[in-house]
């Protein structure tokens, strides 16, 4: 190889690298733009949550969000919460976790059920403050396109 041709090559993967912005991973990226702007936490008695958001004119879409019902659970800086918990006793009883995306545009979409996922804040969700965090989820196998992918990421969520 010349060795011109290394550094024209290290640049060119630079500048693809660039301008990527923030985003989340997993199978679904290739049916799914998962790119975002901004990541909003928060919880309250029934709910914990964050939300990976793009502007859209004067309103926002939910690129994806992430929930756990807090039933039973005291809610704990760097404990990871088990979204795919069921909530009662039968194999098909709610859920701890869910998954949810709400884009301009697209029909509002609920995923499929969760065979495994974990939520984490390592911060307590503190009005005004920046909360670091990460989550990973694998639906369950099935009929639904999104069946048996997974979607993952770390985060920085601001918390209104």
């Amino acid at each position: 190889m010349s060795p011109r041709i290394l550094p024209a090559l290290l640049l060119m993967g630079v500048m693809t690298g660039c301008g990527q912005g923030p985003h989340l991973e997993g199978s679904v990226t290739p049916l799914l733009d998962l790119r975002y702007e901004t990541a909003q936490a928060g919880a309250d008695e029934d709910e914990a949550s964050v939300r990976f958001l793009t502007l859209q004119g004067a309103g926002e879409n939910t690129i994806l969000k992430v929930a756990a019902r807090l039933d039973d659970l005291q809610l704990a800086p760097g404990v990871a919460i088990d979204l795919a918990e069921l909530l009662g006793e039968e194999p098909d009883s709610p859920q701890r976790g869910a998954v949810s995306r709400s884009v301009l545009d697209e029909p509002t979409r609920e995923f499929p059920r969760l065979l495994r996922g974990g939520l984490t804040f390592d911060k307590p969700l503190t009005a005004g403050a920046k909360v670091p965090g990460e989550f990973h989820v694998t639906f369950v196998n099935g009929t639904d396109v999104y069946s048996g992918r997974t979607i993952f990421g770390r985060f920085e969520a601001t918390v209104p």
